[in-house]
């Protein structure tokens, strides 16, 4: 099996659940708190690991209570944690994260030792990926890291005004939805796999379509990193990418019926058998 190399951010969750997401300047009373570990590149490596890849995170943490929270949870599921610095002083990056009934959110993220990672070594991986949490010389570090390894490279560019559009069009693939696929138009690569949420995905430039599968949303934060983390995963494994891309689907399907980011991310077996009952439980 291939190796996944993530090279990304490291983010504790504090996520508060209430009726409806606040308008400006308003409070709502909210009716439960989640602190979870989380992060882009942290989120991808667990969903990969879950679906069974081998996967090495490389990033940046504090040596606070929240970075050793987010480093014991991604040993949990079997991440390796050697390129993951730990940074005496810093603190480990905080999302504020509010979630609706409908399971939409609102994000604040504040990057603390995220801001740190430095540009990644090589490692004899198959497939490398990044999103747009980290600095850019991290990102481009991806690339020539990539390229050192003989590797497939994917970028996964979210937030997307984080990152420099150049840089993604230099990448092998582009995982994006379609807000980061108007914002990008004219800075992606050829293949694209474009997310759609509820109508699922769109691999380019063939235009085929991949349906979502039927779900019931609790949290819908951390689906595109389970769908990008699962994919890449399978890249990395052997897959053809329109079999990563369906494995992919069902996970992500399975994640916004829980609730958390890295929680809320389903074995490979509860993908299975997600692809063989697609019905929502």
């Amino acid at each position: 099996m291939g190796l996944l190399a993530i090279c990304g951010s490291i983010t504790a969750d504090l996520i508060g659940y209430g009726p409806r997401l606040p308008r400006p300047g308003e409070s709502v009373l909210g009716r439960s708190f989640l602190v979870a570990p989380g992060g882009k590149g942290a989120n991808q490596a667990v969903a990969a690991a879950r679906a069974g890849a081998r996967v090495r995170l490389a990033g940046a943490r504090g040596d606070d209570a929240h970075g050793e929270l987010c480093a014991a949870a991604l040993a949990a599921d079997g991440v390796e944690l050697s390129a993951v610095a730990v940074h005496r002083g810093a603190t480990t990056g905080v999302a504020l994260i509010c979630v609706d009934a409908a399971g939409e959110n609102q994000i604040l993220a504040i990057p603390g030792a995220n801001a740190l990672v430095a540009p990644p070594a090589p490692c004899g991986a198959s497939v490398w990926l990044c999103q747009g949490e980290i600095p850019t010389d991290a990102i481009d570090g991806v690339l020539k890291a990539a390229r050192a390894d003989g590797a497939l490279s994917i970028c996964n560019p979210s937030p997307v005004n984080a990152i420099d559009p150049a840089l993604v069009a230099r990448f092998d693939v582009a995982i994006v939805n379609e807000l980061e696929h108007e914002a990008l138009r004219g800075h992606l690569p050829e293949r694209v796999v474009l997310t759609r949420g509820a109508r699922g995905a769109v691999l380019l430039p063939s235009g085929k379509e991949f349906p979502a599968l039927p779900a019931r949303a609790v949290d819908t934060t951390g689906a595109g990193d389970a769908l990008a983390g699962v994919l890449a995963g399978g890249l990395a494994s052997g897959m053809a990418i329109e079999d990563a891309l369906q494995l992919a689907i069902a996970a992500a399907a399975i994640s916004v019926e829980r609730e958390g980011c890295q929680p809320s991310y389903p074995t490979r077996a509860e993908v299975e058998r997600r692809l063989r009952s697609p019905s929502a439980p």
